[in-house]
């Protein structure tokens, strides 16, 4: 009896001493950004005006016109590329439809919100794409007669929408002041 009490004590003992390794995930960095100052876009003679971060960098494309821009976060690897189109009766429908169809390439969960200021005659929508993409907003403004401003954030890395979330709302947020700070120069 008491060799096989010894033997089923063994045995416990090496049932609960063989753990098997498991490697942890790799880790994603704590992102938590200080509260954006808004200053107004530091760009001369465009169509448009709007206010940004105090963190933003602007850099305007040279193979593009001189009306695009790309809003630059360094900390984040973030750019928010912006495309400007005069437009006329019939473009703006071909600027709406082209900016839909994109976005329902991107994503099949997006979340639509419409923004509107008649004081500066200012109409545009704010889409929040759902799941793991590189551009999780995207956002365009109009006049409805001249002009179409077009918007889009997109990240320089692997898309994880779960890890990137505390950077895209904030993002969000500088992209709702934008909007809402936009007018036209006449």
């Amino acid at each position: 009896m008491n060799r096989r009490a010894s033997i089923g004590l063994l045995f416990l003992l090496l049932l609960f001493s063989c753990t098997e390794y498991t490697p942890k995930p790799k880790g994603y960095l704590r992102l938590e950004p200080e509260k954006a100052r808004y200053v107004k876009l530091p760009v001369k003679n465009l169509p448009y005006t709007f206010y940004i971060s105090d963190k933003v960098s602007v850099e305007i494309p040279e193979e593009q016109n001189n009306e695009w821009l790309n809003l630059c976060y360094k900390d984040f690897d973030v750019k928010i590329y912006c495309s400007y189109f005069p437009v006329t009766k019939t473009k703006l429908p071909e600027l709406t439809e082209e900016t839909f169809k994109i976005i329902e390439r991107i994503s099949k969960q997006t979340k639509v919100s419409a923004y509107d200021n008649p004081e500066q005659n200012v109409y545009g929508m704010l889409f929040d794409l759902g799941g793991n993409t590189a551009s999780p907003i995207q956002f365009y403004v109009t006049d409805s007669l001249d002009h179409f401003f077009r918007g889009a954030l997109y990240y320089n890395a692997v898309a994880n929408a779960d890890s990137l979330a505390p950077v895209t709302r904030y993002l969000r947020e500088d992209i709702v002041e934008l909007i809402q700070s936009f007018s036209w120069n006449n």
